[in-house]
């Protein structure tokens, strides 16, 4: 055996993750915990016609709640003048574990505007784009600022993260979705770089479903962040179900 480890270049792609880690360090956040009663939800799902995944069905009824509530949609900013700036509308920041054109594993955060007005349908299309299409076409961004200086893209972060409200929101997103259900696992704590950041875990034979709420605090108390569970288990049982029972029934009365 060698007695010596091998060295390799750090990985481009990675960058970002360093980026996003150095960034949230400036963020006070804290998680909230909570099992929701999903059996209801999972079941719509199953007998949807058209697979509809966890995801689209979080980043719609979380959308829908940010909307009830404008607290989820504030950004705080700290420069020039302290302040809390308010975007009119939600855009979503999905991390997406996916092979890049090389096929090569890594991660990208797909952008997500106006989940809330948008059909279940067409959000689970746009996650499947991002799977799917190539990096140039739905990552163009990221890779290009990936590829920068050090000091460019901390800059650029640095500059996001204190000084542009409607900026961030735009760019970065008003709220983030990062999810390893697929492998039956919660990560209950990641790094926050927008105002809240949901998680969850795949829902159980007993209709249970694990939820995490990292929130900002500069903007978000703990009791709005348990307000915010509380609405979002109402509309995955409510208006959730209703929706996807409503796809089904369309597609029956085509038939």
């Amino acid at each position: 055996m060698p007695n010596k480890g091998t060295k390799r270049r750090f990985p481009a792609h990675r960058q970002t993750v360093l980026d996003i880690l150095a960034a949230s360090r400036s963020v006070p956040a804290f998680p909230l915990l909570r099992d929701f009663q999903l059996g209801d939800t999972e079941s719509a799902r199953k007998a949807c016609s058209t697979r509809i995944g966890w995801t689209a069905i979080f980043l719609k009824a979380y959308s829908l709640v940010s909307m009830e509530i404008p607290e989820l949609r504030d950004r705080y900013v700290r420069f020039p003048q302290e302040h809390i700036y308010r975007h009119p509308s939600t855009v979503a920041s999905i991390s997406i574990h996916r092979n890049d054109d090389e096929g090569n594993p890594r991660l990208i955060w797909a952008k997500i505007c106006n989940a809330e007005t948008t059909e279940l349908q067409v959000l689970q299309g746009q996650l499947n784009d991002a799977v799917s299409r190539p990096l140039s076409e739905i990552y163009r961004d990221g890779c290009i600022l990936e590829r920068s200086p050090k000091f460019l893209r901390r800059l650029c972060w640095w500059w996001a993260m204190n000084f542009a409200g409607r900026k961030h929101c735009k760019h970065i997103g008003t709220f983030s979705i990062s999810s390893l259900a697929s492998q039956n696992c919660l990560n209950a704590y990641h790094p926050l770089i927008t105002t809240s950041s949901l998680a969850f875990a795949p829902v159980n034979s007993n209709g249970v479903s694990p939820i995490a709420l990292i929130c900002d605090h500069r903007t978000l108390d703990g009791m709005l962040a348990a307000q915010a569970l509380n609405a979002l288990e109402s509309k995955l049982q409510n208006e959730i179900i209703t929706e996807l029972e409503s796809i089904t029934s369309l597609r029956s009365n085509v038939a």
